[in-house]
């Protein structure tokens, strides 16, 4: 017997598998997260135009055109459970006359399985080499031995920057810290020697080790749209609690630099984010105010999540967005802050209602001074 999403699903229509790539920890290839889609196409060991091209790859591309989504975790993909697919009808009726709207138009009337072009996006997390604890997930540092890094480079770099040469978007440091990385170090720098500037990489950074002599010795002049560095704390006594043995003066030089590249419009995006837990909740006002400062172009609140703790039933110890928590009507008053009401402030993840147009400003929370973020000690 079907279930309701099954029926709603009948008609719907998925871009992922005809434009995406997403690499694993254990080297598999798919077209989304491995959650949302289970089913890997490859191996990075494989040549990647086969892979693009395999029998898995071209089942789950049936699927799709089919409405069967067999391959698909419906709980897990967000864009199912959330109902955001559009319908095939309104993609073939549809007028738009961008390359992107044909593209689909022609998968829908031609039903092909089998592509001639490769990806349009990538999200390279085949690395999780990292310089510091993370915040969101509450894992250690992590590094791949030079073995393993060097390996990748020979099944990766070569191949992979042939392959995603006309790529629109690589995104690089979602699961891990890119500039911590061997391999990924590697990879960015045969990247931007062998390909023609587009501002194709998306890097994922917390930005201690992204210094103005990396950028420079990378090349990465014009190769980069977007950067989103994960800071989590206002205080430096808050960051060096959930990044042990960093000092958030370490950090600032760097964010400064970033901020620089945006003047310039080196980069088109600069954002900075931070995971609301019960540690750092109250400096929510005063890290917008330090992200204007370093000149970023937007602020991310995302809800701390642990799978281990969810498993566990203890997340919510420190989740301070679950109405279970202690300190949960106390970040509802500080989000009514009118420093958090503004364009440039991202506060959707954490699914908590609009704040109040307009509402007394909150305390100060003990973040830092002007004096320590102009000069970053």
């Amino acid at each position: 017997m079907d279930r309701p999403d099954d029926t709603w699903l009948s008609d719907r229509f998925c871009s992922n598998p005809f434009e995406q790539v997403d690499t694993q920890p254990n080297q598999d290839i798919h077209f989304c997260p491995a959650a949302w889609q289970p089913a890997a196409i490859g191996k990075l060991s494989d040549d990647p135009e086969t892979a693009w091209n395999s029998a898995k790859a071209k089942e789950i591309r049936r699927s799709v055109l089919e409405g069967d989504f067999s391959h698909c975790c419906r709980s897990e993909c967000p864009r199912i459970a959330q109902r955001d697919l559009p319908t095939r009808e309104e993609i073939l009726s549809s007028t738009d006359p961008s390359p992107t709207a044909a593209c689909y138009r022609e998968i829908l009337k031609s039903g092909k399985t089998h592509l001639d072009t490769p990806p349009k996006r990538a999200n390279l997390g085949h690395d999780l080499s990292s310089n510091t604890a993370c915040p969101a997930r509450g894992t250690a540092p992590v590094q791949m031995k030079k073995y393993d890094a060097d390996r990748l480079d020979w099944i990766v770099n070569e191949p992979y920057g042939r392959f995603l040469s006309k790529a629109e978007r690589i995104t690089i440091g979602r699961d891990g810290e890119p500039f911590a990385s061997r391999h990924f170090l590697n990879f960015l720098k045969a990247y931007c020697s062998g390909t023609e500037p587009r501002k194709t990489l998306d890097l994922h950074t917390n930005g201690l080790l992204l210094t103005e002599a990396v950028w420079n010795r990378l090349d990465l002049w014009g190769h980069v749209g977007s950067v989103h560095v994960s800071v989590d704390a206002a205080n430096p006594e808050t960051y060096a609690a959930l990044r042990p043995g960093r000092k958030l003066g370490q950090l600032m030089p760097n964010l400064y630099f970033l901020g620089h590249l945006r003047r310039l419009k080196a980069v088109d995006v600069y954002r900075l984010v931070f995971v609301v837990r019960q540690e750092n909740y109250a400096e929510m006002p005063d890290f917008a105010r330090l992200a204007r400062r370093v000149g970023a172009t937007g602020i991310l609140f995302q809800r701390f999540r642990d799978q281990r703790m969810v498993q566990e039933g203890t997340c919510h110890a420190v989740d301070v967005v679950d109405p279970r928590h202690a300190d949960h009507d106390q970040l509802r008053l500080i989000l009514e802050d009118p420093v958090l009401n503004a364009p440039d402030v991202d506060i959707e993840d954490l699914g908590l209602p609009p704040v109040r147009i307009g509402a007394p400003r909150a305390p100060w929370s003990g973040g830092m001074s002007d004096a320590f973020v102009q000069k970053g000690v």
